[in-house]
């Protein structure tokens, strides 16, 4: 078996994390495939954001032997992501009520909160432990660098699993997937496991 390096995402890595990422979200996300999210629309729409949280120089990759990206997790000061707009998107109308919750709660200023934005591994190297190896790579460099907390939206029972079992971490804020409402419909309705998306802090 070949080795897993996790290294630093920079924008030489940034097409190819990005494909993984998106391919990954679009198909398997609990979030996208409730909506049928289509992938070429989803790449146009993420694409300034994505570019804007590997900038930051929080983000990691998962590369192998073969240069091939294995895994990549984006993240981003949470003051920053934050933005007063509207959602146009549900899922953007479900994070942005999970995240005011904690907002509220913390009322964290710039550079102290972050936010574990996406995370995708391949399907061909899941049960590796490349997950758990991205979010302590985050982690170790979001504490060097003097941030007080990690945060994560988690919508799979893989990642709720991980962060909230194995790492520790704290339930701050939970919405359940088929009480959420949004332009006067239930999207996500017909998610049934896990049944609601869970907002989780660790502390550095």
């Amino acid at each position: 078996m070949t080795q897993i390096h996790i290294q630093p995402l920079t924008a030489d890595r940034s097409d190819t994390a990005f494909a993984l990422t998106t391919e990954v979200f679009a198909q398997d996300s609990t979030l996208h495939a409730a909506l049928g999210t289509d992938l070429e629309t989803y790449r146009k729409t993420l694409r300034p954001n994505f570019d804007a949280m590997v900038a930051e120089g929080q983000s990691f990759v998962a590369m192998d032997d073969a240069k091939r990206c294995l895994g990549a997790i984006l993240a981003t000061d949470l003051v920053l992501s934050t933005s007063d707009k509207p959602a146009h998107t549900a899922v953007a109308a479900l994070t942005r009520d999970l995240t005011q919750t904690y907002l509220d709660l913390r009322r964290p200023q710039i550079g102290e909160a972050l936010l574990v934005d996406m995370a995708a591994i391949r399907r061909d190297a899941r049960g590796r432990g490349i997950y758990p190896a991205l979010r302590h790579a985050v982690h170790v460099h979001a504490r060097d660098l003097g941030w007080r907390y990690v945060v994560g939206e988690l919508s799979s029972p893989a990642t709720q699993h991980v962060v909230l079992t194995q790492m520790g971490h704290t339930k701050i804020a939970e919405i359940a997937f088929a009480d959420f409402e949004w332009q006067g419909t239930r999207p996500f309705q017909s998610i049934v496991s896990p049944p609601s998306i869970i907002l989780a802090e660790g502390r550095l």
